[in-house]
Formats: C-alpha cells, sequence, structure tokens
C-alpha cells in the first residue's frame, strides 16, 4: 500500500513522515492553510531522503504548468504532479511526453464520478496518468477538507466497468487511523493520502509524529 502525507510545510514533519514509513509526501503549491512558499519547498526538498517521493500539487493554467511551478519541478527532479484545474487528454499528453506522472484530482460528489474522467482518459500509454486521486468534493475548498466521501461508490463503479479505462486509483478525503483500514478494504486503491488526519488538533499543516506512524502502519497492514 502506498502511502502519501499531503500538506508538509515544513523541515521537521518531511524528516517524520519519512521515519513513519510514508511512501511520499505532498507539497502544496495550490492554495489554503498549508500552502508553500518557494523557499520553504527548497529547505523540504533539499532535506527529503531519495527514498520518499515528493509530489507537487499544481495547478494547471490553460493546460500547462506556469514558469515557477516548472521551474521548481525541473530543478528538484519531482515527477509526480498532483493536478488540480481543467484536465485534458493534450494537457496530460503533454505532461507525459515532458517526463511527468500525473495525478489529476477527481472530487466524488456522488456514484457518477467516473464521469468526470470520461474526457481525457486514454488507452495510449503517451496521455495515460500515473494515478487519479479520488477526493472528497466541496465547493469552498480543493483538498484537506477532512471530509470522507461514501467509498461503496467505488467498488459499485468497478463492478459496473466504469473503471476499466482507469490507472491506479489514490484515496483521500477524511482519512484517519480509525477509518483507513476499512477504506482499504472497500476500495482496494493503489495508495492512501492523507492530511488533516494526521495532523496536530487545530493546527493545519503541522503535523503529528505519532499520528502519521500509526496511520501508515494501519494502512499497510489491511489484510486480504
Amino acid at each position: 500500500m502506498w502511502v502519501k502525507i499531503c500538506g508538509i510545510t515544513n523541515v521537521e514533519d518531511a524528516i517524520s513522515a519519512t521515519s513513519a514509513g510514508a511512501d511520499a509526501i505532498g507539497l502544496n503549491f495550490v492554495g489554503g492553510p498549508r500552502l508553500l512558499g518557494q523557499r520553504a519547498a527548497e529547505e523540504i526538498l533539499s532535506a527529503l531522503p531519495p527514498e520518499v517521493t515528493p509530489v507537487a500539487l499544481v495547478r494547471l493554467v490553460d493546460g500547462r504548468l506556469d514558469a515557477r511551478s516548472l521551474d521548481l519541478l525541473t530543478r528538484f527532479r519531482i515527477s509526480h504532479v498532483q493536478l488540480y484545474g481543467p484536465v485534458s487528454m493534450d494537457s496530460l499528453s503533454m505532461l507525459v511526453q515532458d517526463g511527468f506522472r500525473p495525478m489529476p484530482v477527481v472530487a466524488v460528489k456522488d456514484e457518477d464520478f467516473a464521469d468526470q474522467a470520461a474526457g481525457w482518459l486514454s488507452d495510449k500509454p503517451q496521455s495515460q496518468p500515473f494515478a487519479i486521486v479520488l477526493d472528497a468534493f466541496d465547493p469552498s475548498r480543493e483538498g484537506g477538507t477532512g471530509s470522507a466521501f461514501r467509498w461503496d461508490w467505488i467498488p459499485a463503479a468497478r463492478q459496473a466497468g466504469k473503471l476499466d479505462r482507469w490507472p491506479a486509483i489514490i484515496l483521500a478525503g477524511g482519512l484517519r487511523l480509525e477509518n483507513v483500514a476499512e477504506a482499504v478494504r472497500i476500495v482496494r486503491p493503489y495508495g492512501v493520502d492523507v492530511s488533516s488526519g494526521v495532523e496536530e488538533d487545530g493546527l493545519p499543516g503541522k503535523k503529528d509524529a505519532d499520528k502519521m506512524r500509526a496511520f501508515v502502519r494501519a494502512a499497510k497492514n489491511v489484510k486480504g
């Protein structure tokens, strides 16, 4: 089970996530209380051990990465990009051809969530995203909401054949120690993505080392 700790805002939490056994950390360049400035991002990336994958949360503008994001990604050789904003087959194709591993976000608000990806999924490797992140829909913000959606919608869509062309699924939205094992058993995702569920109470962006360790252990120990 691939585990990503998202919304990392400082070097200490990045190292703690590594020690907890996380496979990846998320660096937010989109917005909200966990938004990173370039200097903080550089400090985290410079200290990050090579075995942990950095994932940059970025917004596409006219189907492309802006120059500032592209510069940072290139300098630190970040290949995994979690995409917000309008996504198209052409934008995914350009990113893949440029050496990136795109991870578009689909905000799940009902059982027809798979329709959101119908226009940009392709059987061609040069247009296929690395994964799709399924997060809870919130009209006021993107990600980090602490809210979950109905996980049973995913196996139902899979059984109906709506996910046949999909790449790996990364499950996000309202995950925490108490529910991640159940979520993994129901959804059978490639990976899970947690942010607020491993933070100190009332402190967005400040991770709790004990919560991270317990979450990673629970996610990775699901049997069957």
